[in-house]
């Protein structure tokens, strides 16, 4: 048992990095789906997204925003997706990582809270802490942002 603690003990500065490879695939997964098939994600635009008010199935906190200007849906889909891949790639790569995890959490928690409460909006509540303790932990091992300091 001494043995197993004194590896994970050992090798604990790879799990930023673990946690940091972790959201960079999924927001590339995210980014490109919605790239490549931005029908598929329609389900989850919030109702007060569509222009018109009646197509809203029930009441939403956020109901008075339909009085706003909106682009069309698939605009916003094909902006999320880029916004997720670049993301992505970013983090993937470790550059700006503490900036990058930043704007990563704002999006993700922006994203749950126009969602309401369901099961996407806890999830992307969830990726957005994981985003934060980026934040706090920076890049890890294995990082552009790292191999910059040692020069």
């Amino acid at each position: 048992m001494e043995k197993i603690k004194d590896f994970f003990i050992k090798n604990k500065d790879y799990s930023i990095f673990i946690v940091r490879m972790s959201l960079a695939l999924v927001l590339l997964w995210f980014g490109i789906s919605q790239l490549i098939n931005p029908e598929s994600f329609l389900g989850y635009i919030p109702q007060w997204m569509y222009e018109h008010p009646q197509q809203m199935m029930h009441e939403h906190p956020l109901q008075l925003m339909h009085n706003i200007p909106k682009p069309s849906v698939h605009v916003v889909l094909t902006f999320n997706g880029i916004a997720d891949t670049l993301l992505g790639l970013l983090l993937l790569m470790g550059f700006y990582t503490r900036l990058t995890a930043f704007i990563a959490a704002l999006h993700l928690l922006s994203i749950a809270f126009s969602l309401g409460y369901n099961d996407i909006a806890i999830r992307d509540f969830g990726l957005s802490l994981m985003a934060l303790s980026v934040v706090f932990s920076g890049a890890g091992i294995l990082s552009l942002d790292n191999k910059s300091k040692n020069k």
